[in-house]
């Protein structure tokens, strides 16, 4: 068993450290890479620190923000971290395919992966059939807002389907109220709402080859299919949209949800971090009762409720002793509690095994549930393309659309003409 091995390890240094005067000698300390930095950092610290308690592994963290483009900098020069938490999965496999990575499987027993993590969140890190990546942490961007008072006043309950969640917004127009705000001043608030209804349109294998191999173009029926139905949702956008096109497109992500919650429109899509700028902006309302979310709908059966979301993958470069005691208590309950219950940058873990009693917050233990639950998981689509294509194009395409709901074929034509020449 591979437990075995660094449990031994451990043994041994126990043994150096004592006949060389109580603990003088240390383990080779473990280098670990990651984007965080503030609260991020502090709760993955918390878990760093069970982590020496428990095995006397000294750790040292680097802080990389700009992480995508440093870390194959350093691995091209030969000197990666022995670990490394990519926010990227395209990243990961760039990797794999350069053979610098170690398949997690030859660290510890595939045992350990399987029955702490569904099919849905390995596959993340599953390249070539081997496991090379785990999903450390997670966030749902499948997540959309609501006030259960206001749906309990129009007499609905959150709906299942796409088309249910259409009749609700008529509902809103017909009782003169605002159905929808959409925080369109950040672009990326855009192509999460295409990315939830392309999944849930054309399945995730159409999705990975939209967005990560440009297999599909943009001017695919499937994505003609998926900004119809964006726009029956939308338009009229003086109607259903708080402030009308103008009004969204001058809005932030944040001050979207603000609108909402101050009674200006019912209902705001966007992820489940939402949630922690509703506390700090709105800390009379009681979340999870004020202000709660259903899963973004169904739309075609076959694909059911998959979960859009974000993540970090961790991923190992030198396979010491080290870094697979770290892998292995990185996979385990322990860990994965220590951080869902962090003072400062708690998290969703994708852990199944992790109890949904440890997150204090309803709303995080929703998530949570959504998460783990997920027989689809797929990445932020804008983030697996070249930035030229999920990025810019895709920013500003979908913001025209937001001001031209009917040019949806000049939308599409501007971000495939950007998409032919970033892959």
């Amino acid at each position: 068993m591979k437990r075995t091995r660094w449990l031994a390890l451990l043994a041994a240094l126990a043994v150096v450290a004592a006949g060389c005067g109580g603990g003088e000698e240390q383990a080779r300390p473990l280098s670990i890479m990651a984007s965080w930095g503030g609260d991020e950092q502090a709760g993955f610290f918390e878990v760093i620190n069970a982590f020496t308690k428990e095995t006397g592994i000294p750790v040292v963290y680097e802080s990389e923000r700009d992480l995508p483009t440093v870390l194959p900098t350093r691995v091209a020069g030969g000197n990666p971290p022995d670990i490394a938490m990519v926010p990227r999965p395209g990243i990961v496999g760039g990797f794999v395919a350069d053979g610098v990575l170690t398949p997690l499987t030859d660290l510890v027993d595939e045992g350990i992966l399987t029955s702490n993590y569904a099919p849905a969140i390995l596959d993340l890190g599953t390249f070539d059939g081997e496991i090379y990546g785990l999903l450390a942490k997670a966030n749902s961007k499948s997540t959309f807002w609501y006030k259960p008072a206001s749906f309990q006043e129009l007499g609905v309950e959150p709906p299942e389907t796409w088309d249910e969640l259409v009749a609700i917004v008529d509902d809103y127009v017909a009782a003169g109220k605002t159905p929808l705000s959409v925080g369109g001043l950040d672009g990326w608030t855009l192509t999460d709402w295409f990315e939830n209804i392309y999944v849930r349109v054309a399945g995730p294998e159409m999705y990975q080859k939209l967005f990560v191999t440009h297999e599909v173009s943009w001017t695919d029926p499937t994505v003609v299919e998926a900004m119809e139905l964006f726009q029956e949702i939308v338009t009229p956008t003086d109607v259903k949209l708080a402030g009308g096109a103008a009004g969204t497109l001058s809005t932030g992500f944040i001050d979207g949800f603000d609108v909402v919650l101050r009674g200006e429109a019912e209902m705001y899509y966007e992820g489940g971090f939402m949630s922690s700028f509703a506390a700090q902006n709105f800390p009379e309302l009681v979340g999870g009762e004020d202000y709660s979310f259903f899963p973004f709908p169904e739309i075609k059966p076959e694909f059911g409720k998959p979960v859009v979301g974000g993540g970090d993958v961790a991923v190992v470069f030198n396979p010491t002793d080290q870094a697979a005691a770290f892998i292995e208590f990185l996979s385990g309950t322990a860990a994965n509690e220590e951080w869902a219950t962090a003072d400062k940058g708690a998290v969703i873990s994708p852990n199944s095994a992790v109890s949904l009693d440890v997150y204090a917050d309803p709303l995080k233990r929703l998530e949570a549930e959504q998460v783990v639950a997920a027989e689809i998981f797929v990445f932020d689509g804008s983030d697996l393309a070249p930035s030229a294509v999920g990025g810019d194009a895709m920013f500003t395409g979908l913001q025209t659309f937001i001001e031209s709901p009917d040019d949806i074929t000049g939308v599409l034509e501007f971000i495939e003409g950007a998409a032919a020449g970033a892959y």
